[in-house]
């Protein structure tokens, strides 16, 4: 019998797979370009799996761990349809293409909207 010291994971192998093994988001060079001064423009994704909302906003953090611009602001479950859903912001500055490209790809994603709003100052 054996005693496992690191718990299993189920939401690992259940995740990955859904974005075609990516773990890991390609890193840019180039500082971040300011196309929208004083705006945020964010992404509000929904998943077919309330379930995945935790472990997919996790793996988002870890993709932009080195982009200050952009921050997972919330996750959870929707309240109507109880799908779940995630909200990803840039500070001024455009979405991601390769973001939405990789969200049009993969099957976990319901649906997804981009959108705008002015940052308050103070």
């Amino acid at each position: 019998m054996s005693q496992r010291i690191i718990p299993y994971s189920f939401s690992v192998e259940r995740i990955y797979p859904s974005f075609s093994g990516m773990t890991e988001y390609p890193q840019f060079t180039a500082a971040p370009v300011i196309t929208r001064p004083g705006q945020a423009q964010g992404i509000y994704i929904t998943l077919h799996d309330p379930d995945a909302a935790e472990e997919t906003a996790a793996m988002f953090d870890r993709w932009f761990a080195t982009r200050s611009e952009i921050s997972v602001v919330d996750y959870g479950t929707s309240d109507k349809q109880g799908l779940g859903f995630i909200i990803v912001e840039y500070l001024e500055c455009d979405v991601d293409q390769l973001f939405t490209a990789i969200l049009n790809d993969v099957a976990i994603v319901a649906d997804y909207t981009v959108y705008g709003r002015d940052l308050m100052e103070g």
